[in-house]
């Protein structure tokens, strides 16, 4: 099996979400002996946006289905998963707009989705995904990040959808090691629960 690791977290590995994430990643590892794990680091990637002249190859690329081009790995390595974990921090009521940038990457046509009739039809093979974050106040309902994620990963193929969050950490006499903490074992408990699925389904 293949797990797809998007890491927009931009302070790398002083990262409270990396941190979560590394803990999810690996006891998912643990629990399916065998999992291969290919990691976007999105930090050092490079991915721009989609310009005129970009859309225009990738077009032409989709008519060609021209999958192997390097400007559609994101989509086929995307498609190619059994499962997607995304670790971004909760910024400005979402998350770095670097994942946005790596969602309009995945959305290839013909290879992560097709078009039937008036419906966007998704085309990835996975079944799982879980969405990392953290932040240092209360996310609450203005979550818009996670809902994004949600919709887009379900659009694409990916029906399930699992959570991990880290809230709340810089408000005065938190713990946040503590909160972190918890939130770990939330990951490991998490990571468990769809290693059960995954396998089940192979």
């Amino acid at each position: 099996m293949k797990l797809l690791f998007v890491d927009a977290c931009p302070r790398g590995e002083a990262s409270r979400t990396l941190r979560l994430a590394r803990v999810f990643t690996e006891e998912l590892s643990y629990a399916c002996p065998g999992l291969e794990i290919v990691e976007h680091c999105l930090p050092s990637m490079g991915l721009s946006p989609e310009n005129a002249e970009v859309l225009a190859l990738k077009e032409a690329l989709c008519d060609q289905q021209s999958w192997e081009h390097p400007l559609l790995r994101v989509g086929r390595e995307l498609r190619e998963a059994d499962a997607v974990a995304v670790a971004a921090p909760y910024w400005d009521l979402s998350f770095p707009s670097m994942l946005k940038v790596w969602v309009e990457h995945a959305y290839v046509r013909n290879l992560t989705f097709r078009y039937e009739a008036d419906r966007c039809i998704g085309l990835c093979r996975g079944r799982e995904a879980a969405y990392i974050t953290t932040a240092g106040s209360p996310i609450g309902h203005e979550d818009w990040g996670t809902g994004y994620i949600r919709a887009v990963l379900r659009t694409l193929g990916n029906p399930g959808f699992t959570v991990v969050k880290a809230e709340a950490l810089d408000l005065e006499g938190r713990d946040a090691e503590a909160i972190v903490r918890e939130a770990e074992q939330t990951a490991r408990r998490e990571a468990r629960l769809m290693a059960r699925r995954l396998t089940a389904r192979a």
